[in-house]
């Protein structure tokens, strides 16, 4: 069964499904907006197409990490996109650079010693052609992600279309005004902005006032809360 999804939103996905952009990428408005959580459902919804394009999610850096039992490190992040793609893509491509310390991706890095970079970070984000890339930033859109990269960088290295996730509560009305002018002035295009509902009891009213700071030909979708995130 579809989700059901906002008309705007899904006719946006009718035409990333076509074949009309090589990929997207994803940021917020800050951490804990719930990216994972909406790429997750479109990444789902596409999945179950009868005639899906190929995905290819990518979260090429995730720091917070857990340790399995055989001293493995798993994102849930990327649990969630493995799984909204049914298990069709190979787990391993969707993280590569993975780290335990639940601090930046940046720090991590740093703390580890390695010298990822933000070359490491775009070939971890290659894709056969003709797929889908779904690209998930960490953190808001000026956040670090290696010791020489922010998710602006990664963003304009990529020149995707940007969806940006917007937390709905106190304070995402300047956070998305701020974030919406940092995104053109790096001269990439703002595909659409969904107000997220990560509160139970959320402010209706800012759905009305992001929309009026919309670019135009940028879609609008509200996502409403749902208890079972």
């Amino acid at each position: 069964m579809r989700d059901c999804l906002p008309a705007s939103l899904t006719d946006w996905l009718d035409r990333l499904n076509q074949g009309e952009l090589p990929g997207v990428f994803v940021t917020g408005t800050d951490t804990d907006v719930g990216k994972t959580y909406v790429s997750a459902r479109l990444l789902r919804d596409l999945s179950r197409r009868a005639q899906s394009r190929t995905l290819a999610p990518r979260k090429p850096v995730a720091s917070g990490c857990l340790v399995d039992a055989k001293g493995h490190l798993w994102s849930e992040d990327i649990e969630h996109l493995y799984q909204a793609c049914q298990g069709n893509v190979p787990r391993h491509s969707i993280g590569q650079h993975l780290y335990q310390p639940a601090i930046s991706p940046a720090r991590a890095i740093e703390q580890a010693g390695d010298a990822l970079t933000l070359s490491d970070l775009l070939s971890a984000c290659e894709a056969s052609p003709t797929s889908l890339r779904w690209v998930e930033g960490a953190g808001g859109f000026y956040s670090p992600l290696t010791p020489d990269a922010l998710n602006a960088d990664l963003a304009c290295a990529l020149g995707f279309p940007v969806l940006l996730v917007v937390a709905n509560r106190l304070g995402c009305l300047n956070q998305c005004r701020l974030t919406l002018e940092a995104i053109q002035h790096h001269g990439l295009t703002v595909a659409g902005v969904i107000l997220n509902d990560v509160l139970t009891e959320a402010d209706p009213d800012n759905a009305e006032d992001v929309q009026s700071m919309l670019p135009p030909s940028t879609f609008f979708a509200h996502l409403p809360h749902q208890p079972t995130r």
